[in-house]
């Protein structure tokens, strides 16, 4: 059932794409995406999701969870008040599915054409690998990688809001703290765009320094594939491609793709140092960062049919691999260690 709801949702994507009507959005894939998460939560629980709903009904206090205190005490505050996992977790769904729509209703707002299925960023997104990772199986680092992504659209129109809502993402998942030079190419202070650009490559080799500490960063298990230097060679394809694009003005780049370079310098240490879980996982949060950047791109390409395959290839390319991967397929079928 979960298999043939994420392939329909997919399709459903695709027709949501080709027509770029937001209604369709709206009416359909919408509603579709909330029944798909009832259908996944009603399946049963596996690997760190059984962490999760035993969580739930903790009542450890250790700095392990005072670090992150916003993720883990939320988990338990729903429980407390709903007394049924699957009930919190259908709540903590819908959170991130609004903090989502509301992202990419942020991200229209910036489109000079707000008629070309603008605000469709969560169509590409909600069936995307970094995602389905995370409503299946690193929850946690779900929830953080959204509530930064809302904190990153909303930098230029809400600077001391983009800034208390990226301090909850890091208490969600200290993780977060890793996406600083993104936010700082995009915005600090008032400074201009050659500071930023600097100020965001010194911290990118400040963290560097401090990634053979990342470990405690980590979280306690795999998703069941390395794909940390498939990350890293998808990475470096975009920025080649990227700077032959903007014939290598620099500049252009950050403006026009900011999280790209600092991608790469962070995950090419990552790899170097081969800490392959971390890299793994950031992997996945750089990607969203990524993709929202490429959409933003996107609703400046006037052009119909450019625009429309241009999106098509961001929802395929980074949907399809759910597909052909064992350890994401068994997510789809398989219902096991359900409580």
């Amino acid at each position: 059932m979960e298999l043939f709801l994420y392939i329909f949702l997919i399709l459903l994507g695709v027709i949501t794409i080709l027509s770029e009507n937001k209604y369709v959005m709206w009416l359909f894939y919408i509603p579709c995406l909330l029944f798909f998460m009832i259908i996944v939560r009603a399946s049963g629980f596996d690997t760190d999701m059984i962490t999760y709903a035993k969580e739930m009904s903790s009542n450890t206090h250790n700095l392990y969870y005072l670090r992150e205190f916003v993720f883990w005490y939320s988990l338990r505050f729903f429980y407390n008040i709903l007394n049924n996992e699957i009930a919190v977790f259908l709540l903590m769904d819908l959170i991130w599915i609004i903090t989502l729509i509301r992202t990419s209703v942020n991200l229209s707002k910036e489109s000079l054409n707000s008629n070309n299925l603008s605000i469709g960023l969560i169509v590409v997104l909600s069936t995307s690998f970094p995602l389905f990772f995370g409503y299946q199986n690193i929850y946690r680092q779900l929830f953080a990688t959204l509530v930064a992504l809302y904190s990153y659209s909303i930098i230029n129109s809400s600077y001391k809001k983009s800034i208390f809502y990226f301090l909850i993402s890091v208490f969600i998942h200290n993780i977060s703290l890793v996406l600083l030079p993104i936010f700082f190419v995009n915005k600090l202070l008032n400074l201009n765009i050659y500071l930023r650009v600097i100020l965001s490559l010194i911290l990118s080799i400040a963290f560097i320094m401090l990634f053979s500490f990342a470990s405690q960063f980590k979280s306690a298990k795999s998703t069941g594939i390395d794909m940390s230097l498939v990350y890293l060679i998808m990475f470096v394809f975009f920025l080649i491609l990227y700077l032959i694009k903007f014939k290598f003005r620099i500049l252009d780049l950050f403006r026009k793709t900011p999280s790209l370079l600092i991608v790469v310098i962070l995950m090419s240490s990552l790899f170097s140092f081969k800490f392959d879980m971390i890299s793994e996982r950031l992997g996945m949060m750089f990607l969203v960062f990524f993709i929202f950047d490429l959409y933003k791109y996107s609703n400046s390409i006037e052009k119909y049919s450019n625009r429309m395959y241009f999106r098509l290839s961001l929802l395929l390319m980074f949907s399809v691999p759910v597909l052909l991967f064992n350890s994401s397929r068994l997510f789809l079928n398989i219902n096991v260690n359900s409580l």
